[in-house]
């Protein structure tokens, strides 16, 4: 029977998701998963406080905040190579202005240009396009082509660790970055992806199965995004999503958080930088992980990965007798970090389903973009000012919140199921 025989996925579908892996590998692991290394590094060599450096990050979410909603309209309307390849370019331009930035002010410009191309790389074009080309296990090839954020953010921590300890100056290293992030992302975004199967004659992965079981062909259905923006559930899920990327950048603050430690017996440094490194590794594992099970219970990815945040943080808050317990802690708080790349997506597509999805989730990045724009100063202002006991004991109740709100969206949601059309 047609319902039973397993579906065989095109060269296309593939080149799909080997697309957004390396963009993910490349451009947003190099933006996203080292800019914590960077921070003591460039702020030294500056001499300004690490909340100026902070600021940048500030700076690139607020960009990516101003240009979600059209991002959005652009995905809907506009040639993906071309707006992905763009995006590409923004963020090697970006890596070169840095390159040769002596002034934070080059920074800021650079965090500028770095929002406009990462609001469409990672956020938005990633799980627009497998949720186009993907009608089953979209939870899945969302979380395996987030993973890559954690395994090239471990390679590049691994890197820039080697090339700092050979005494490399941090404008050098930054050019190099920029060299990655070019030859990792434009030969994919160029020549291996297409708006939408429906352009190579093809129909979504999983789309036959449906269309078998349901006695017709399956249409993208849902709420409007009209609709959808009027509901409880919509606010809600924007406050998730934006408190879990302000939580989950705690990862960020470790080699700072090392680097304070006292009357302990192991080199500080290297520690931080392992220690972001393994969180890497860890949140690779678990977008995955947290991708395929979102797909059969998302409520139950959200009680994993809140768990994760929690024993993560303490072990971390606790572990300092022990360099091994910390990488321990920095690992598991990877279950937690992989949240906002892969659960988010996924919480939008139950809650609102697919038939406007891109818009809907555009909007969603503009508010949690907002929300989380101010992130890095947050923990880095309250790590100077208070210490590391209460940046961890807010990373806890933040956590409880984001469980709370989760809970609240897939209640509420369940309401306007009744609603969906196509």
């Amino acid at each position: 029977m047609a319902s039973t025989t397993k579906e065989k996925m095109s060269v296309r579908h593939l080149l799909v998701v080997l697309t957004g892996i390396m963009i993910t590998f490349g451009c947003s692991a190099l933006c996203f998963s080292t800019w914590g290394l960077f921070q003591p590094v460039v702020a030294e060599g500056l001499g300004v406080e690490t909340t100026a450096f902070a600021m940048y990050v500030t700076v690139m979410y607020l960009t990516m905040t101003v240009a979600s909603p059209f991002a959005g309209k652009l995905l809907q309307t506009m040639d993906i190579r071309i707006l992905l390849s763009g995006s590409a370019l923004l963020v090697g331009a970006a890596f070169v202005l840095m390159s040769f930035s002596n002034t934070i002010v080059l920074f800021y410009v650079a965090a500028v240009m770095l929002g406009l191309g990462e609001i469409t790389l990672l956020w938005l074009a990633v799980p627009t396009l497998i949720n186009r080309w993907f009608a089953d296990r979209a939870g899945f090839f969302i979380g395996l082509c987030m993973a890559f954020t954690g395994i090239g953010g471990a390679l590049w921590s691994a890197v820039f660790t080697a090339l700092r300890t050979s005494g490399m100056d941090f404008h050098t290293i930054y050019l190099i970055w920029a060299v990655i992030a070019l030859v990792t992302s434009l030969p994919f975004t160029l020549f291996c992806v297409r708006n939408s199967p429906e352009d190579c004659g093809l129909a979504p992965y999983g789309a036959a199965a449906a269309a078998a079981n349901a006695g017709k062909a399956v249409k993208p259905t849902g709420l409007s995004a009209k609709r959808a923006m009027k509901t409880p559930a919509f606010y809600a899920v924007c406050v998730f999503a934006g408190i879990i990327n302000i939580a989950i950048l705690i990862a960020m603050q470790f080699p700072t958080y090392t680097k304070s430690l006292t009357d302990v017996a192991f080199d500080v440094v290297v520690v931080g930088g392992i220690m972001t490194t393994v969180m890497m590794v860890g949140q690779a594992i678990f977008k995955v992980t947290l991708g395929a099970v979102a797909d059969k219970s998302a409520k139950g990815a959200l009680v994993f990965a809140f768990a994760a945040g929690v024993a993560g943080i303490l072990l971390c808050w606790f572990g300092v007798f022990s360099e091994y317990v910390l990488y321990v802690g920095a690992f598991i708080f990877g279950g937690c970090y992989a949240t906002a790349v892969v659960l988010v997506p996924v919480v939008v597509r139950q809650s609102f389903g697919t038939r406007e999805y891109s818009l809907i989730y555009s909007r969603v990045s503009t508010v949690f973009n907002l929300i989380a724009a101010f992130a890095s100063m947050i923990w880095a202002w309250i790590g100077s000012s208070f210490g590391f006991d209460a940046v961890f004991i807010v990373g806890l109740v933040m956590l409880v919140v984001i469980l709370l709100l989760g809970l609240f969206v897939f209640a509420d949601a369940k309401k306007y199921k009744s609603e969906w059309t196509e």
